[in-house]
């Protein structure tokens, strides 16, 4: 059943979301915006989504294929992500109330991400590594 307060009066999104609930994959989807929140999505193949400012408040994405998906500005709190896959996923100026160390994240874009306990990742260093610094 569609989250009432997912209706974004966008079709394409309304659609997509639909398609997602349904099928549990929505590849390449448009869901910007979209209110995910409170969903269990675990699962779901979400791979090079548009997720741009949407809310995954309290959303279960564990085992989610969430690789090449962009993410700026979406709301993640309380968000279940342990087996996730986030490669080449674009988390840059995310901000994300999670464990740094409990993110599957190769290949993950994360200049201005900022993660809980104040861990904010700057461009990538020139000799390797995140670019990732607590403060």
């Amino acid at each position: 059943m569609l989250n009432p307060a997912a209706a974004l009066d966008d079709p394409v999104v309304d659609a997509n979301i639909r398609q997602l609930l349904v099928t549990r994959a929505c590849v390449g989807c448009d869901l910007h915006g979209a209110d995910l929140g409170g969903l269990d999505l675990s699962g779901v193949n979400l791979s090079a989504a548009d997720l741009t400012g949407a809310n995954l408040t309290a959303t279960n994405l564990r085992g989610a294929d969430l690789s090449r998906t962009i993410l700026l500005h979406a709301r993640i709190i309380d968000t279940r992500l342990s087996g996730a896959n986030l490669r080449m996923a674009n988390l840059s100026d995310l901000d994300i109330d999670q464990a740094f160390e409990s993110l599957e994240i190769i290949g993950t874009q994360l200049e201005g991400a900022r993660f809980k306990d104040g861990v904010i990742c700057g461009p990538p260093p020139n000799k390797g590594g995140w670019g990732c610094q607590h403060p």
